[in-house]
């Protein structure tokens, strides 16, 4: 959440353009959303089968590798967005 909002914040000063807030604002919304998605999917693995099981642990581990592979685009997308605003100033 602190990432999305210095995001917002960094959107709102470079003043960045109608397309470029679709943007941020979609990867913050894609990244939040998968890291719902990512909870979601622990707790019910948490309930199915309380200890330790290698499956659940395999699955637990694909959907935060979900979050991570997102975020990772998504700060690509940022870096893509704000360079060349910040190497202008």
């Amino acid at each position: 959440m602190l990432i999305a909002i210095v995001a917002v914040l960094l959107s709102w000063g470079f003043k960045i353009s109608t397309a470029e807030w679709m943007v941020v604002l979609g990867c913050i919304a894609t990244v939040l959303s998968f890291e719902m998605i990512n909870s979601s999917i622990e707790k019910l693995c948490n309930l199915v089968h309380p200890t330790y099981h290698p499956a659940v642990k395999t699955i637990k581990d694909l959907s935060a590798g979900a979050v991570l592979f997102v975020s990772i685009f998504t700060a690509v997308i940022g870096l893509i967005i704000f360079i060349p605003k910040i190497l202008h100033i």
